[in-house]
């Protein structure tokens, strides 16, 4: 707004404020004062909208200053062009979850949205019923900054590359990976060999284009040569513990999940022959939203729910 004349001599918004103080005080240093800027800033001000408009604003009349036909014209205008600009950068920037219809976009996969979005529905609950949750799935973690610069979602969630960390992004929890079976399979209980394990009949998740969350144990395996044995391959968590339940195939879960469907489904870990590291769960974002009122109320609301799930008992970390 400091800028107050383009190439193309135009009004700027800044000199339309300075036309409307000049109209209504009919003097220089009066409508300096009313906007907050120097008597000199407004005397510049005035003679670029002279040159602007080709009228000189104000002319002498018997008491002093007034103005002219044109800047009484000009500054109808002028109102009714900042209270729409006013209008429109509050509605952009307020915003007001009890009484605002707004749509946040998400993606995660099946097992985020197990373990946490339907927690964060419940924790919305009927204060904020015009608050609206869309999740799409599946997208690999390399396309993140992709779909979240286009606009095409709000919100990823999932494992986070070293290579997008220049996201803004907040950890929402740590969880590792276990492999479960059935409680009465015959390898719960054995220290299983890696040629062994790999040979089981596997239930293989690869909710991307790519196996990235088997990704570490396949690493593992074929530094010795092994592979799994790929008796179902399917993109979704959730498959997983209704095919275990009544088969001896086994599948490598995050442990939250295990945890969650052990009882339901009466299912138990298999201690895995490699060492796997755990892995981080992220919430991440565009910087272009960073600074949304909307979004920075949303975000803080994912984070309370989390918060709310672990002191209930349900903890999310490994």
């Amino acid at each position: 707004m400091q800028q107050e004349r383009n190439a193309n001599g135009e009004l700027s918004f800044h000199l339309l404020k300075c036309l409307v103080a000049l109209v209504r005080h009919s003097h220089v240093s009066r409508a300096a004062e009313a906007i907050s800027i120097s008597q000199p800033a407004m005397s510049r001000a005035i003679g670029q909208l002279r040159t602007v408009t080709g009228d000189p604003i104000l002319v002498k009349g018997g008491s002093g200053l007034i103005p002219t036909a044109k800047a009484l014209q000009l500054r109808d205008f002028a109102e009714r062009i900042l209270e729409e600009m006013d209008e429109l950068l509050g509605n952009a920037v307020a915003f007001d979850p009890r009484v605002t219809r707004y749509l946040f976009r998400m993606v995660a996969t099946d097992y985020l949205e197990c373990l946490f979005v339907d927690h964060l529905v419940q924790h919305l609950g009927t204060d904020y019923s015009g608050i609206s949750i869309s999740v799409r799935h599946p997208v690999h973690p390399s396309q993140f900054n992709k779909v979240l610069e286009a606009g095409d979602v709000d919100f990823c969630v999932g494992i986070l590359p070293p290579s997008l960390r220049e996201l803004r992004h907040r950890l929402l929890f740590r969880d590792r990976i276990v492999c479960a079976a059935r409680a009465g399979h015959w390898a719960i209980g054995k220290t299983l060999t890696p040629a062994e394990f790999a040979g089981l009949e596997h239930v293989v998740i690869m909710p991307n284009t790519v196996n990235c969350f088997g990704e570490s144990v396949d690493q593992a395996l074929a530094a010795q040569g092994l592979q799994r044995h790929r008796r179902y391959v399917t993109p979704n968590y959730l498959t997983a513990p209704h095919l275990l339940e009544k088969s001896d195939m086994v599948a490598l879960l995050p442990l939250s999940l295990a945890s969650r469907f052990r009882d339901r489904f009466g299912l138990a870990e298999l201690a895995l022959p490699v060492v796997v590291p755990a892995f981080d769960v992220y919430i991440s974002w565009h910087d272009r939203t960073h600074r949304h009122a909307a979004h920075i109320w949303f975000r803080a609301q994912v984070m309370q729910s989390l918060e709310l799930k672990m002191n209930d008992g349900h903890s999310l970390r490994a």
